[in-house]
């Protein structure tokens, strides 16, 4: 009778220190909570950045419009971001105010003899060109590019005066790596604009560049501050969106290494 309630006991503490045991919390890794941040490194989810160059009258634009944004409802903002970029305006002054002496001289840097539309996904990491492009084509550029592990994470926050907007925020160099040679860039773009019978959206607006930063250490923080022109081209100020991306300008693919839609 004793060892039936010694045995009962032992049984019953044990029980108690298994639930005990599988109560206490722990962090993904397997550890257990302390210090934030003890131990762990800062991670980010890769975003890819979709610069669709377009022009006002060009007859395969809207299929590839569509095709883009179709895309955009299957990943959502934290996966990719689209930005419109037009090369030109209407040649016979019928659609004009779309184009800026900014998209227009990013068209050229990506490629000279550019015809629209053209689709550059992180920069020259992936190109679909005007005669390739596909719902399919682009699906695939953006799974390449979402399988690259990111280098780099942004925040950011922007406030609008007037017609301004100021962004200011903080990169953070999660490589394992020094990098180099990389600017901080924004783009402000405009949703609901009216062309012909139609409307566009992502419709770029103005292209912010900071200084290049020249050497970027693993584990590096930078702050960042920006300011957009006095932006007398857009519509409606209600509409307009940001867009804030580092890329490295000098690389053999002119590379954007992580971007951001900033809410």
């Amino acid at each position: 009778m004793y060892l039936k309630k010694l045995l009962l006991i032992l049984a019953l503490s044990g029980l108690v220190f298994y639930l005990f045991i599988s109560c206490v919390p722990t962090t993904p890794n397997g550890g257990t909570n302390g210090t934030e941040g003890e131990g762990e490194q800062e991670t980010a989810d890769r975003v890819v950045m979709v610069e669709l160059f377009v022009a006002p009258t060009c007859s395969h634009c809207p299929a590839a419009k569509l095709a883009i944004e179709s895309l955009s409802n299957k990943y959502g903002l934290d996966q990719m971001v689209i930005l419109e970029e037009y090369g030109w305006d209407d040649p016979y002054g019928v659609h004009t105010g779309w184009y800026t002496l900014e998209t227009f001289s990013r068209f050229k840097w990506y490629n000279s003899s550019a015809n629209t539309p053209d689709a550059y996904f992180n920069g020259l990491s992936q190109n679909v060109s005007y005669n390739e492009f596909s719902f399919f084509t682009y699906q695939a550029a953006i799974k390449a590019e979402l399988a690259r592990p990111p280098k780099v994470s942004i925040s950011a926050s922007y406030s609008v005066t007037d017609f301004i907007v100021s962004i200011s925020g903080k990169i953070n160099n999660i490589s394992s790596e020094t990098l180099e040679n990389l600017v901080v860039g924004a783009m402000i773009y405009e949703n609901s604009v009216p062309l012909g019978l139609n409307t566009a959206n992502h419709v770029v607006r103005d292209i912010i560049t900071s200084e290049q930063i020249d050497s970027f250490s693993d584990g590096e923080s930078l702050s960042f501050s920006l300011e957009s022109e006095y932006l007398t081209n857009v519509k409606d100020m209600d509409n307009i969106h940001v867009v804030v991306y580092v890329q490295a300008p000098f690389s053999p693919t002119k590379e954007i290494l992580q971007a951001l839609y900033v809410n």
